[in-house]
């Protein structure tokens, strides 16, 4: 059996930092949504013996190293199935270290499709239970939409959806740790509010221009000098955009636009400078 599965790409309208755990973990705060720049990930069973994994991005493991991989093992361990072989494609769009979620939603992905192929009757809310092993944002990209994000991840609360908008991604040539990113927050302690419940009350009432000057990412307040996120958003807004961030831990810009046209002409200008730069609906 063979199945195919778009995997999102996320965006963080609002993302604060909690307290730290003794093991290095931090709670998150986060409105997340996504957008149609995805992914697509092929999974085939009865391909041969255990599972194998390939990529359309030679720069990506295909091994334990990646992700979509140990998704695959957690699936098939946890509940106890048989793997009759099974082959993974990753046809990859969504850019690393951007702070998007490419990884997690390829993982998430192929969670989705195992489910499809060898336990229709499973819930999704049994995936999201397991896979917050996977990484803090893969139980999210498990259903996606607009959400409420708490804890480790793993507490998800569906909110109103993102309203309809254009998107323009530019991810600059400079990558982000996250880990070195949380650090950051550690050692530097930023003070600054990122109100979660005015963005909450904004997509409620489904107002574009209201949830745009609600968003807020506290990384944004830890940038590394010479950073050059602060640059991309001045150059969204200058394009048209209602409003720019920086989404998770980085580096990836997001505008939004309210009209199409707009949209599109503030990609063509971007690419220009930021060869790495998309247009996509939210989602």
């Amino acid at each position: 059996m063979r199945v195919v599965e778009l995997a999102p790409a996320k965006l963080n309208l609002t993302l604060d930092v909690g307290k730290k755990h003794p093991d290095g973990y931090h709670d998150v705060i986060s409105v997340m949504t996504g957008a149609a720049l995805c992914d697509v990930i092929t999974v085939e069973s009865g391909a041969g013996e255990g599972i194998t994994l390939t990529c359309s991005d030679p720069a990506l493991a295909c091994d334990e190293a990646n992700l979509a991989y140990r998704a695959a093992q957690l699936f098939f361990s946890h509940f106890g199935i048989e793997c009759d072989g099974v082959h993974i494609h990753l046809e990859k769009h969504i850019p690393m270290q951007a702070g998007l979620g490419g990884g997690s939603s390829d993982a998430a992905a192929v969670l989705r499709a195992l489910r499809q192929i060898y336990a229709p009757n499973m819930t999704l809310r049994e995936l999201e239970r397991i896979s917050i092993r996977l990484g803090s944002d893969v139980p999210y990209c498990i259903c996606g939409g607009t959400t409420l994000v708490l804890g480790r991840g793993e507490q998800l609360i569906k909110k109103a959806s993102m309203p309809a908008c254009w998107l323009v991604l530019c991810k600059p040539e400079e990558s982000y740790s996250t880990a070195a990113m949380y650090r950051r927050i550690d050692d530097e302690q930023p003070q600054c509010t990122i109100d979660t419940e005015a963005m909450l009350q904004a997509l409620k009432e489904k107002d574009l221009h209201a949830v745009a000057q609600r968003i807020g990412n506290i990384f944004e307040y830890v940038l590394p000098e010479n950073s050059a996120v602060p640059s991309i958003r001045r150059r969204l807004c200058e394009l048209g955009a209602v409003r720019a961030c920086m989404s998770g831990s980085g580096s990836a810009v997001f505008g939004l636009f309210a009209e199409e046209e707009t949209a599109v002409s503030a990609c063509e200008a971007m690419k220009e400078e930021f060869p790495h730069t998309w247009l996509a609906k939210s989602v």
